[in-house]
């Protein structure tokens, strides 16, 4: 595989488990505002990837939008602490890219505060993990800023250095907006889609890791 300078990585769907959450999160909300509507597993697991207020928007259009974030977040705690986890070997790559000093980030669409409670929960602090969240950067994924902005932390020069690991469209697509190389995780249940050119198929953490590190 080709060695790259800088891996940024996704968070959500990518390098944790947040499907089951995000489901149970969505049932409750479906039963109370949308208690007729019941849409399966595969539809909802579909909102990993976009702005949580994307999402809320477009499948609660009649309801407040700052009351609908209020109650997913009030709703998603505790399923959060329930269901989330490190994808396998997760911990152990980001280890051994770290005491290898191999540049590494998360460009994320969750905010701060979640995706540090995340860190916290899964037992990664230690690691001092440089994140861009959503409220680090005026246009959140797929617009580029993220990893623009994550280019320019560590001081890369050429892009063709840098590669983006997602496991959706979204991420595919702020890939190619920042003009850098794709990573897809092959285990994601959020299929590529036709038009989507993987660079690097990424079919386990820890195979991976042998092949960078």
């Amino acid at each position: 595989m080709k060695s790259y300078k800088l891996y940024l990585f996704d968070l959500d769907g990518t390098l944790i488990d947040s499907d089951r959450m995000l489901i149970e999160t969505f049932r409750e909300l479906y039963a109370k505002y949308r208690p007729d509507y019941h849409p399966d597993d595969s539809y909802i697991i579909q909102f990993s990837g976009p702005q949580i207020t994307e999402t809320l928007s477009k499948e609660f259009p009649d309801r407040d939008l700052k009351e609908m974030l209020n109650e997913y977040r009030s709703r998603s705690t505790k399923y959060y602490d329930k269901y989330v986890r490190l994808f396998p070997y997760v911990k152990e790559m980001l280890e051994k890219m770290s005491e290898k000093g191999t540049l590494f980030a998360v460009i994320t669409n969750k905010h701060k505060g979640p995706t540090e409670y995340t860190y916290k929960l899964l037992d990664l602090e230690k690691l001092n993990i440089f994140s861009i969240c959503a409220d680090d950067v005026i246009n959140y994924k797929p617009a580029p800023d993220g990893i623009l902005k994550a280019i320019e932390h560590f001081d890369v020069k050429n892009k063709a250095e840098v590669i983006y690991i997602g496991d959706c469209y979204t991420d595919y697509i702020t890939a190619k907006n920042a003009g850098v190389d794709f990573g897809y995780i092959s285990w994601s249940p959020r299929p590529i889609k036709g038009e989507m050119k993987v660079d690097v198929l990424i079919e386990s953490f820890e195979k991976f890791t042998g092949e960078i590190c």
